[in-house]
Protein backbone atom coordinates (compact mmCIF):
# COMPACT_ATOMS: atom_id res chain seq x y z
CA UNK A 1 0.00 0.00 0.00
CA UNK A 2 1.38 3.06 -1.39
CA UNK A 3 0.45 6.02 1.16
CA UNK A 4 1.65 9.67 0.26
CA UNK A 5 2.00 12.75 1.58
CA UNK A 6 0.68 16.32 0.71
CA UNK A 7 3.64 18.83 0.02
CA UNK A 8 4.94 21.08 1.75
CA UNK A 9 3.71 22.42 4.58
CA UNK A 10 -0.26 22.43 5.51
CA UNK A 11 -1.56 25.87 5.23
CA UNK A 12 -2.16 28.50 7.97
CA UNK A 13 -5.95 28.28 9.53
CA UNK A 14 -5.97 32.24 8.52
CA UNK A 15 -5.25 31.12 4.95
CA UNK A 16 -7.99 28.81 4.62
CA UNK A 17 -10.62 31.06 6.18
CA UNK A 18 -9.53 33.68 3.96
CA UNK A 19 -9.75 31.70 0.53
CA UNK A 20 -13.56 30.49 1.92
CA UNK A 21 -14.47 33.91 2.03
CA UNK A 22 -13.15 34.77 -0.80
CA UNK A 23 -15.25 31.90 -2.35
CA UNK A 24 -18.48 32.76 -0.11
CA UNK A 25 -18.55 36.64 -1.97
CA UNK A 26 -18.10 35.11 -5.16
CA UNK A 27 -20.66 32.85 -4.48
CA UNK A 28 -23.36 35.13 -3.50
CA UNK A 29 -22.63 38.22 -5.37
CA UNK A 30 -21.58 36.77 -8.63
CA UNK A 31 -18.78 37.97 -10.50
CA UNK A 32 -16.37 40.92 -9.49
CA UNK A 33 -12.91 42.09 -9.48
CA UNK A 34 -9.74 41.43 -7.59
CA UNK A 35 -10.28 45.03 -6.11
CA UNK A 36 -13.69 45.06 -5.20
CA UNK A 37 -13.30 41.91 -3.37
CA UNK A 38 -10.29 43.32 -1.40
CA UNK A 39 -12.24 46.41 -0.40
CA UNK A 40 -15.43 44.29 0.50
CA UNK A 41 -13.44 41.69 2.56
CA UNK A 42 -11.44 44.72 4.35
CA UNK A 43 -8.25 42.36 3.08
CA UNK A 44 -5.05 43.38 1.18
CA UNK A 45 -4.92 43.27 -2.62
CA UNK A 46 -1.92 41.02 -2.74
CA UNK A 47 -3.73 38.53 -0.27
CA UNK A 48 -6.91 38.33 -2.13
CA UNK A 49 -5.17 37.65 -5.52
CA UNK A 50 -3.22 34.54 -3.83
CA UNK A 51 -5.88 33.45 -2.54
CA UNK A 52 -7.97 33.84 -5.95
CA UNK A 53 -4.82 32.26 -7.99
CA UNK A 54 -5.12 28.97 -5.06
CA UNK A 55 -9.28 29.08 -5.96
CA UNK A 56 -8.29 28.95 -9.75
CA UNK A 57 -5.23 26.35 -9.40
CA UNK A 58 -8.43 23.81 -7.43
CA UNK A 59 -10.74 24.78 -10.62
CA UNK A 60 -13.30 26.84 -8.10
CA UNK A 61 -13.08 30.18 -10.05
CA UNK A 62 -11.60 31.37 -13.25
CA UNK A 63 -10.82 34.58 -14.52
CA UNK A 64 -11.98 36.68 -17.00
CA UNK A 65 -10.13 39.34 -19.27
CA UNK A 66 -7.07 40.35 -19.19
CA UNK A 67 -4.88 38.31 -16.62
CA UNK A 68 -3.94 40.76 -13.46
CA UNK A 69 -5.62 43.80 -14.95
CA UNK A 70 -7.36 45.80 -12.56
CA UNK A 71 -10.55 45.28 -14.32
CA UNK A 72 -9.94 41.51 -14.88
CA UNK A 73 -13.55 39.96 -13.28
CA UNK A 74 -13.41 37.02 -11.29
CA UNK A 75 -15.78 34.14 -11.47
CA UNK A 76 -17.62 30.74 -10.16
CA UNK A 77 -18.82 30.18 -13.51
CA UNK A 78 -16.02 28.09 -14.75
CA UNK A 79 -17.76 25.88 -16.95
CA UNK A 80 -20.03 29.66 -18.43
CA UNK A 81 -18.79 31.87 -20.99
CA UNK A 82 -17.51 35.00 -19.12
CA UNK A 83 -19.74 37.71 -18.11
Amino acid sequence: MNTSRPRGRPRPQETIDRDARVLAVLKKDGPQTRNAIADRLTEPKSKIWLSLDRLRRDGLVRLCGPAGGPDAVWTTEVGAPCP
